[in-house]
């Protein structure tokens, strides 16, 4: 797993990445970029595992990870970072200066 931050601003863009070795190859599959509210990376980085490890303690994964196990990953890490109050971020907007 990547936990990749980014200051965007007034704050980090946190990004976490599947880097697999299993059944996705060695493929690096974005599972969720968000806004923790925080001004500082490591802080970010701490919050990143809490989010990654509550989230895996949600979902039952299978052995061999697949597209199913990392789509249904992503989907609670959405989840959990949503119920901590953090904001989805799509780091394609920092790209077009939307941000």
């Amino acid at each position: 797993m990547d936990i990749e931050t980014t200051d965007i601003g007034a704050t980090i863009g946190t990004t976490l990445r599947y880097a697999g070795v299993n059944g996705l190859g060695r493929s690096r599959v974005q599972l969720v970029s968000y806004r923790p509210g925080t001004r500082y990376h490591d802080r970010a980085e701490e919050c990143a595992a809490k989010h990654l490890a509550t989230a895996l303690a949600r979902v039952e994964l299978s052995a061999r990870v697949d597209s199913t196990d990392v789509t249904t990953l992503a989907l609670a890490l959405a989840d959990v970072v949503q119920e901590d109050g953090c904001r989805l971020w799509d780091p394609s907007d920092m790209e077009d200066g939307a941000w």
